[in-house]
């Protein structure tokens, strides 16, 4: 599905990113595995050449626009050519809003908001000039929905999906597609919050929370020129929780058909 294909992938030291790394490379990707973790970085970039296919690690800080330019130009140089970009993981700070700090704020949006922005931008010069190429952002449905303490987090998650659907308009003519997948709960080794089964079965429609590779799979799929006709979307991957919200599965499988 991406056979021969360069992609760069941020965030990709663990959690979502590690598998939308491991995923692409087993699609045939050349992958760019880059995060502010060195260490956690080569060992995702060890384990796809390890498993034969072709990788590179990239330390970065997206926040940083000098990062941003040599994670291009280091995909550049290795593989010949950019053909996609995903743009995943960030810091957090969670505070009640009357008292979150400047400093929190900054941080949040800067490595959020804008290095979401400074990697595309700086990922979409070559994808521009070869006319071809897809960016996906990582959002989430707290761009939909609030979250305790969550100011920085939830305004970050809902600016990157108006970027999705800028950037997805504004480049489109020039063969260059950007989307967004917005997960639900997930189960990652970087969870902020586990959820019990007894949750899941009460909270989510399909009774689980997602795994890392099934939003790593659509992450690949938006990549793929199966998505050719997609642009400034956001694929919401959720298990059905942002559809109903009140959904209680004993409640609803407790009725008889109508």
């Amino acid at each position: 599905m991406l056979s021969g294909k360069s992609i760069a992938i941020t965030g990709a030291a663990q959690g979502i990113g590690k598998a939308t790394a491991l995923v692409c490379a087993r699609f045939g990707a050349n992958v760019a595995v880059c995060d502010i973790n060195a260490p956690l970085v080569r060992m995702v970039s060890d384990a796809i050449i390890s498993a034969g296919g072709r990788a590179i690690a990239v330390e970065m800080d997206v926040s940083r626009r000098s990062d941003c330019h040599r994670m291009v130009s280091s995909t550049l140089e290795a593989f010949g050519r950019m053909d996609g970009l995903v743009c995943g993981g960030m810091r957090r700070a969670y505070q009640p809003a009357e008292d979150f700090s400047d400093e929190a704020w900054d941080m949040v949006v800067g490595q959020g908001l804008t290095g979401y922005f400074r990697c595309a931008q700086e990922s979409a010069r070559p994808m521009l000039q070869q006319g071809s190429g897809a960016i996906v952002f990582i959002t989430s449905i707290a761009s939909h929905n609030a979250v305790d303490g969550g100011a920085a987090y939830c305004a970050v998650k809902a600016g990157i999906a108006g970027l999705t659907r800028q950037l997805g308009v504004e480049w489109a003519q020039r063969g260059v597609r950007t989307n967004a997948v917005a997960p639900g709960f997930t189960t990652t080794e970087g969870a902020l919050r586990r959820m019990s089964d007894e949750e899941a079965q009460a909270l989510i429609p399909m009774g689980r929370p997602a795994t890392a590779d099934e939003i790593a799979n659509v992450c690949a799929f938006l990549l793929s020129d199966m998505a050719s006709h997609v642009t400034g979307q956001e694929v919401v991957v959720d298990g059905g929780y942002t559809a109903c919200k009140n959904f209680t599965a004993g409640s609803i499988r407790a009725q008889p058909p109508p």
